[in-house]
């Protein structure tokens, strides 16, 4: 079973690519152990100033449970660390300002690099949601998505990612959509206004999250999933 490594990080403004650029070469340096911990990059984005806090950027990690142990491991343990981890993660503090990680559990629904690759999934611009749920209520928000949202999502071109549970914050769920063109965001936006079917999701939506986080991310230079025009 895959799992993601979901990282928001606060960069320092202007650097948002050359710190992508940074984490991509971790994992491809000459010489580093390998350890049993290789992942893949999911996506990486920068959020647009338009919805929220910025400069962030958002990078995913396609894991196994055994590979994301086995990389945490080398980070922490003592004698056998990766100090070559440790030595990107000094030079690099120009480049960022903090952040903090969660470990994502994809619906059942949700493809992997591989099948999202096989689907054509991509996008100029993606919408990321976090959303803050009452406790327990996760597996059913996401089972309504699927079955209610979706549907009416595609009508407008928006592409899911992927939804997921969030390890250990059984409160949260995260998803992210694909959108291959600004329209594709302003027309379904647009449209709850007077579309009766996606004014009874949003209306589910809003009363049942406590919180939600939406930004609106630019997909970086190496990201699978972006379009570069």
């Amino acid at each position: 079973m895959n799992v993601y490594l979901h990282e928001i990080m606060r960069t320092v403004p202007g650097r948002e690519e050359a710190y992508m650029a940074s984490v991509l070469s971790v994992g491809q340096r000459p010489g580093r152990p390998s350890g049993g911990d290789h992942h893949g990059q999911l996506g990486q984005f920068r959020s647009a100033e338009t919805s929220g806090m910025f400069p962030l950027v958002i990078n995913i990690w396609e894991h196994t449970w055994q590979s994301q142990a086995a990389a945490l491991h080398r980070q922490f343990a003592d004698v056998d660390r990766d100090r070559g981890m440790e030595d990107w993660w000094n030079r690099n503090l120009h480049l960022r300002r903090g952040g903090y990680d969660r470990i994502l559990v994809p619906t059942a629904y949700t493809l992997d690099s591989a099948g999202l690759a096989r689907a054509g999934v991509c996008g100029r611009v993606f919408l990321h949601e976090i959303l803050w749920l009452p406790l327990g209520a996760a597996d059913d928000y996401l089972a309504a998505l699927d079955q209610q949202f979706l549907p009416l999502a595609r009508r407008f071109d928006w592409q899911l990612v992927g939804a997921y549970r969030v390890s250990q914050r059984p409160r949260q769920a995260v998803v992210l959509f694909a959108l291959r063109h600004w329209s594709d965001l302003a027309r379904l936006l647009a449209a709850r206004v007077d579309d009766a079917e996606l004014q009874r999701w949003f209306d589910y939506r809003d009363r049942l999250a406590v919180d939600l986080h939406e930004l609106v991310l630019l997909p970086g230079r190496m990201n699978p999933l972006g379009i570069r025009d």
